[in-house]
């Protein structure tokens, strides 16, 4: 019953994958192509040492911002760069109601030192200093702007660093596989 399964699901994602690539459907719409040029493409499925790290880069980024919306915008950025769209969804999980404390404690105390140090360089200074908000709410503008700030600098500053540490740990594990698999060279005892 699981065989039978399995085969239909595979017909079933092949069927669907030659809709979607079919060139008649390609040159009716703009959107189709890219899509299909983006999400379609073996190459971010498939986990090879640079696609691989790219994800967990992209993802890395992502989770935290804190945004509802982190899974789509992973996938997207993630096609768009052409880099494994699966690790970098699966990174998103990284931030969930367990960890969302630390996260938002970190990106806030980070944008507020930028911002204490380098000035507010959001837009919304520009509109606080039009109207006046009633305290709580100003200080609710505060805080966002500082996780804000603080999460695109914490995103921007671990996604190299974790492209770099997946690029060398994979590139390791490869050298270590490939010794593994080296025949042991034959002990010889012979006394002439």
């Amino acid at each position: 019953m699981v065989t039978l399964a399995k085969g239909y699901f595979r017909r079933s994602v092949f069927k669907t994958y030659r809709f979607l690539k079919h060139p008649r459907k390609l040159k009716q719409s703009p959107t189709m192509r890219w899509f299909a040029r983006h999400f379609l493409d073996k190459r971010v499925w498939k986990p090879t040492q640079h696609t691989f790290s790219g994800g967990m880069a992209v993802g890395m980024f992502v989770t935290v911002q804190l945004l509802p919306i982190q899974m789509p915008s992973a996938a997207i950025l993630a096609a768009i760069f052409r880099v494994n769209i699966p690790i970098a969804i699966a990174i998103c999980w990284i931030s969930n109601p367990a960890t969302l404390a630390p996260i938002a404690w970190v990106e806030n105390w980070i944008g507020t030192w930028i911002m204490h140090h380098f000035g507010d360089p959001t837009v919304l200074a520009a509109a606080e200093a039009i109207v006046k908000e009633p305290k709580a709410l100003e200080k609710g503008i505060a805080f966002a702007k500082a996780m804000f700030l603080g999460g695109i600098f914490v995103g921007g500053a671990l996604a190299p660093i974790g492209y770099i540490i997946t690029y060398l740990s994979w590139g390791a594990l490869d050298h270590w596989n490939k010794f593994r698999k080296q025949p042991a060279l034959p002990l010889t005892t012979d006394k002439e």
